[in-house]
């Protein structure tokens, strides 16, 4: 087009060429305008009079039209070709049609083609977000692991140590004092006896104060369970939290008790992010085979309930374990979590 411009000369051509690339590099900076490609179908078929090359610019505008899949482009200018092409008398001239038909098909490859790499695009980009996502959520299980490690361990040295204190202890401490008794109604006269039974004793206390300090040193001021949950709550600086308990709690797993504290940990911090919050409610209610968790404040609501990466994170973390955890966003922000437990472990 240019080339038979610039043989031919005229204002009209050089007004339609300079509209033409206008309008082109503004439907490149803003994609979503391709409608104006009617524009330059309708600049083609005013030109047409003016200038006798006019409507091979059509081959252009069908062009940019089947690339920016708006399919009805160049229908404006269209009949201002037929004058052009068929003005021979003895024969017609096919050559102009073959060009805006080679156009028009060129632009709807390279349309399509253009739109396979942007899904190409999109899908890659959707895989490496759900990549990123699942090393993010391995992350945190492989950091959650020791912890349940660690809960699971100062567990097991509690119970021994209560069971200690409970049970051998009170037996033993009841058998020495049974022996200190005895002591004073022997009617023996022999030195070596009553040595014997003094020596004895002696070994007894002593076992005795060493079970005493080993139930001691077993002890850890690490708070599980329940404590744990309710010393997050009471070191929460934001606001007052309301800790309520239903149920019985003592045959909830480890595991559990892990998966909860995070749940706690992340709406606290939820709510000290993102939320103006004058309360904060936290219900823990255990049944025998499903725990119920809550945690509700009054702050800011997300429109529609939605997840950051943390909650989601932490929902595909309760699933792993047979468990689901929701959001509702109505008047409040709640976060649920529930997990089905089993009374029998074994």
């Amino acid at each position: 087009m240019f080339a038979l411009w610039f043989r031919e000369g005229g204002t009209a051509g050089f007004f339609l060429l300079l509209s033409l690339i206008i309008l082109s590099l503004f439907r490149w900076r803003f994609p979503k305008l391709k409608a104006t490609v009617m524009i330059d179908g309708i600049a083609c078929a005013l030109m047409a009079a003016s200038w006798e090359y006019a409507h091979y610019a059509l081959v252009l505008v069908l062009f940019e039209g089947m690339y920016r899949r708006f399919y009805w482009v160049g229908f404006a200018g269209l009949p201002t070709f037929p004058g052009a092409a068929f003005q021979m008398p003895d024969y017609i001239d096919l050559s102009p049609v073959m060009l805006i038909t080679l156009g028009a098909l060129c632009g709807l490859f390279l349309g399509k083609w253009g739109q396979e790499d942007v899904q190409k695009f999109t899908m890659r980009d959707t895989e490496a977000g759900k990549y990123y996502e699942l090393e993010h959520q391995q992350s945190d299980l492989m950091e959650a692991l020791p912890q349940i490690e660690r809960m699971t361990a100062v567990a097991e040295r509690a119970r021994i140590a209560r069971d200690i204190h409970d049970n051998a202890g009170h037996e033993i401490v009841a058998a020495y004092i049974s022996l200190q008794t005895m002591r004073q109604l022997f009617e023996t006269e022999d030195a070596d006896t009553l040595e014997l039974y003094d020596a004895a004793l002696g070994r007894l206390r002593a076992g005795v104060d060493k079970i005493r300090e080993t139930a001691h040193n077993l002890q850890t001021v690490t708070s599980t369970g329940v404590g744990s949950l309710l010393e997050i709550c009471q070191n929460f600086p934001g606001c007052l939290v309301d800790f309520r308990t239903y149920g019985d709690t003592s045959h909830i797993p480890m595991y559990v008790w892990s998966m909860l504290e995070a749940c706690l940990n992340e709406s606290l911090t939820n709510v000290m992010r993102h939320a103006k919050a004058s309360y904060v409610s936290v219900e823990l209610d255990a049944t025998q085979h499903i725990v119920r968790f809550s945690i509700e404040n009054d702050g800011v609501v997300r429109p529609g309930g939605a997840m950051g990466i943390g909650l989601r994170n932490l929902r595909h973390r309760a699933m792993s374990i047979g468990g689901s955890l929701s959001v509702d966003a109505d008047k409040v922000f709640r976060v649920i979590c529930v997990i089905p437990v089993s009374t029998n472990p074994g």
